[in-house]
């Protein structure tokens, strides 16, 4: 193989190698973002608590049948 060529081949591997651990740093800051994003919407709801159901869980009305206890 030509020094050429090797160099050409070794150039080719690092672009493969850099575009495949770029996309990778990429997908991690894109979920600490989404992680940030989510820890904040979750204290939002701690501190708003949650809503409360206007339709109970268990609507059965047939005779003997009470609901189930929550």
């Amino acid at each position: 193989m030509s020094p050429a060529a090797l160099f050409a081949m070794g150039v080719l591997v690092t672009l493969v190698y850099g575009t495949g651990l770029s996309l990778l740093v990429w997908g991690a800051i894109l979920d600490g973002r989404d992680e940030a994003r989510r820890k904040a919407e979750e204290a939002d709801r701690a501190r708003v608590g949650p809503r409360p159901s206007a339709v109970p869980d268990d609507t059965s009305t047939q005779a003997g049948d009470f609901p189930a206890a929550a």
